[in-house]
């Protein structure tokens, strides 16, 4: 028989939790998971999510959500593998740059303009696409230049 050791509020959470119960050996799962599954506005109803674990594991399971509770497998310097700043990613300005090239095309693509006879009409992205090069792509092009 099942008893319940943890109840969360999330259903990520508790099967986060109920993994890492698998992890040491103690067949854990979630109760209610595919009601959860199937309509999350249900996990108020249900009065959060349920982890069980056999009868004989129970002690040990709460035992193990405590520790975590108690933040003791955290990371001890949560910065030691951050993300690098924007600046820091090598291409991404280019990236963006060439993004911002490659918009007029697509808007023409999207909206017909080359099958267009209005001239208007074919030169609209064209002009769109340099309106956001002078706004978007030369900023990026002078802090890459920097």
């Amino acid at each position: 028989m099942s008893v319940e050791v943890g109840r969360f509020h999330d259903l990520h959470e508790a099967e986060l939790a109920a993994g890492l119960l698998r992890s040491a050996g103690i067949q854990a799962e979630v109760a209610d998971h595919h009601l959860i599954g199937m309509d999350p506005l249900m996990q108020r109803a249900v009065g959060g999510l349920r982890v069980m674990a056999p009868d004989g594991d129970a002690v040990d399971a709460r035992a193990i959500l405590a520790r975590v509770q108690a933040g003791e497998f955290a990371d001890p310097d949560p910065d030691a593998e951050a993300l690098p700043e924007a600046d820091d990613r090598p291409g991404h300005g280019a990236a963006m740059v060439l993004g911002v090239i490659a918009f007029p095309w697509a808007v023409a693509g999207m909206t017909g303009a080359r099958r267009s006879l209005s001239r208007r009409r074919r030169l609209a992205p064209l002009a769109l696409g340099l309106l956001m090069l002078l706004a978007i792509g030369v900023p990026l092009a002078v802090r890459l230049l920097h």
